[in-house]
């Protein structure tokens, strides 16, 4: 059970391991693009080409669609960013429930958003998670964990990718462990629970009145989509990397620019963009976009644009 990108690499294991997959399940197609054609998920997509049986229910509530998956007698459901909610019927229906690929260090980051609020906490270390599903939201009992350093500017999509392939990895000990009886489960900490609050359309926004460190980690927390921006002359400017130095100290508003060179005032330190776009143009690197476009020094970079007419009622 999965749907976007990151369930890809551990269907793409389990298509290659001795494992008979007797269904996938995967979200409905969606309207995409311009023409707003319905197009089907990356799981749903690499299913059909394996000749593996596809079902793609608009939700698992309806009783047809819970008696559909008994009959399948599977042993475990392997779920990795389905999108549905599975309901006690749904979890228990196969014999040893439901495992599932989770990118945090539980019961760090529960929710929607792991990957990205990980990021953007400035954590330096997390943890891929199997996990047991019961009906709360990511506090089933954890089978595995295994730890994953972040590095110095990691985006999201690069701890996105080794997470997803870390998964798929894990996945296949613990159902060999589950085929030998040998699996544990072990309850989650009560200790330092949070939420990985879906990411609302404020996030993108870049805060320059935090400290430049997690300014940075806000806009690696976003890149490459949808990416961390500010505003200027009536422009969504977005920073999709970035490097920073707290050790710089300067007296200027943050959000101001300091010098030719983009480097700009955080409440601690400053950042100093290194990849950069302009609304609908490519992704290129800070000196050649300064060329193209003018940011003069003193100029301050903000949610909202200064020189914009206000709105009136």
């Amino acid at each position: 059970m999965g749907s976007p990108d990151f369930a890809v690499p551990c269907l793409q294991k389990l298509i290659s391991s001795t494992h008979e997959i007797v269904a996938v399940y995967t979200k409905p197609p969606q309207p995409a693009g311009r023409g707003h054609h319905l197009a089907k998920s990356k799981i749903h997509l690499l299913a059909e080409q394996n000749g593996l049986l596809v079902h793609c229910p608009a939700s698992l509530k309806p009783a047809e669609e819970v008696q559909k998956i008994l009959s399948f007698n599977a042993d475990v459901a392997v779920v990795a960013a389905y999108g549905l909610i599975l309901r006690t019927p749904v979890l228990q229906a196969p014999k040893f429930g439901c495992i599932n690929i989770h990118p945090s260090a539980l019961p760090r980051f529960r929710g929607a958003a792991p990957i990205q609020r990980t990021i953007m906490a400035g954590d330096r270390q997390t943890e891929v998670c199997i996990m047991r599903m019961d009906e709360g939201l990511d506090t089933g009992d954890v089978v595995i964990r295994q730890s994953v350093d972040i590095p110095e500017g990691t985006t999201a999509k690069e701890l996105h990718d080794q997470t997803a392939a870390i998964g798929g990895d894990l996945v296949l000990q613990v159902l060999a462990e589950l085929a030998a009886g040998t699996a544990t489960f072990n309850k989650q900490s009560e200790q330092g629970v949070t939420y990985a609050n879906k990411l609302q359309a404020e996030d993108e926004i870049i805060n320059w009145n935090l400290p430049a460190r997690l300014v940075a980690c806000q806009i690696h927390a976003l890149s490459p989509k949808p990416g961390a921006y500010f505003n200027f002359t009536g422009e969504k400017i977005k920073i999709i990397t970035a490097n920073y130095d707290e050790a710089i100290k300067h007296d200027q508003q943050p959000g101001t620019v300091l010098d030719d060179k983009l480097t700009i005032a955080c409440a601690k330190g400053v950042l100093l963009p290194t990849l950069m776009q302009r609304q609908g143009r490519k992704m290129i690197y800070t000196d050649a976009f300064l060329r193209g476009f003018t940011i003069p020094v003193g100029a301050l970079v903000s949610a909202i644009d200064r020189l914009s007419t206000p709105r009136t009622c």
